[in-house]
């Protein structure tokens, strides 16, 4: 049935001529790139520190899970699976659940879960993006109902789960260095695992592999770079840099103007180049983890010394 229903998606599209191909690719492309990591990053440095930190939390959480899932059950991508289904264009890797669902659903999930309920108008505009973000990946035929259904659900599990989590962390001063050490060890055994288990090695009619495992395991690095360096991140800005929000609106903007192009270097230009050098799977944990770092300490620790001040350790709190 879900084939069926993309190939209803597939015949609308064909009528139309493609004239909303563009709009869905770029809707679901919204929900996984940088502008998320820049959406993170404005928030945590110039808007509501807490809720910034809770922001890098709920995706890094998320898509640490949603490597989890894809890297454990290995189901191939509807094209794989039926011949007659054609692709807006295509996807690597494993179909289930999907990325950008999980990632749309933590991230506008944050900003609905946080500000939603002082403003409705932007709560539901959030609650619509998801779903948007749901029927892109279906429109476009990288994925089934079922794959963005259970992504967005693990997002949003993630995001309303994790609020609780992190009230329960502030209850008592030391809990951070329970989430630290939690978040050490269940990256150790994350990357353990993915490194030793089985994957299917199965071949198309020319003798390609229909899913590289190695290409996997490499995205599943990255994403565990970015658990692990969220984890410490967050846990040493709390700690030990604590940058001030009581600042000037124009030292506001600053902050985000410089560090959204710190950002773009680091992704566009230093990110490609270590890896081509490097050309090692691992890598890309390296600089993942070190991005996070860069992002939530070493650029925020500029600001302490810039500012001359201090602000108070950091904690998500909730009303």
């Amino acid at each position: 049935m879900d084939i069926q229903y993309l190939l209803f998606l597939q015949r609308f599209r064909e009528a139309i001529g493609g004239a909303l191909n563009d709009f869905f690719v770029q809707i679901s492309d919204l929900s996984y790139g940088i502008f998320i990591w820049m959406l993170a990053c404005i928030i945590f440095w110039a808007v509501d520190k807490k809720n910034g930190a809770f922001f890098f939390l709920n995706v890094a959480v998320s898509r640490f899970l949603m490597q989890l899932l894809k890297l454990t059950f290995c189901v191939y991508r509807p094209w794989i699976r039926s011949e007659q289904i054609v692709p807006v264009e295509k996807a690597s890797g494993y179909s289930f659940p999907s990325g950008h669902s999980v990632t749309a659903a933590s991230n506008y999930g944050t900003v609905l879960e946080r500000y939603g309920r002082k403003h409705k108008p932007l709560g539901v505009f959030m609650a619509f993006m998801i779903l948007l973000t749901m029927f892109s990946r279906n429109y476009i035929g990288v994925h089934t109902p079922q794959d963005v259904v259970i992504g967005a659900a693990l997002g949003l599990a993630v995001v309303f789960l994790g609020a609780k989590a992190w009230q329960w962390i502030d209850e008592k001063p030391n809990r951070d260095y329970i989430v630290l050490c939690v978040g050490v060890v269940l990256t150790a055994l994350f990357l353990v695992y993915i490194s030793v288990k089985s994957y299917p090695m199965n071949y198309d009619a020319e003798g390609k592999l229909l899913v590289d495992p190695a290409k996997m395991k490499t995205d599943g690095y990255k994403d565990a770079g970015r658990f692990l360096g969220v984890t410490l991140g967050w846990f040493l800005e709390r700690r030990f840099v604590r940058f001030s929000m009581d600042v000037s609106a124009v030292k506001k903007v600053t902050r985000c103007c410089v560090g959204v192009l710190l950002l773009i270097a680091y992704e566009k230009a230093l990110t490609p180049a270590v890896t081509d050098a490097v050309g090692l799977s691992w890598i890309g944990f390296v600089l993942t983890f070190g991005e996070l770092i860069l992002l939530m300490v070493v650029y925020p620790f500029c600001f302490s010394l810039f500012d001359g001040k201090r602000g108070e350790k950091t904690a998500v709190q909730f009303s």
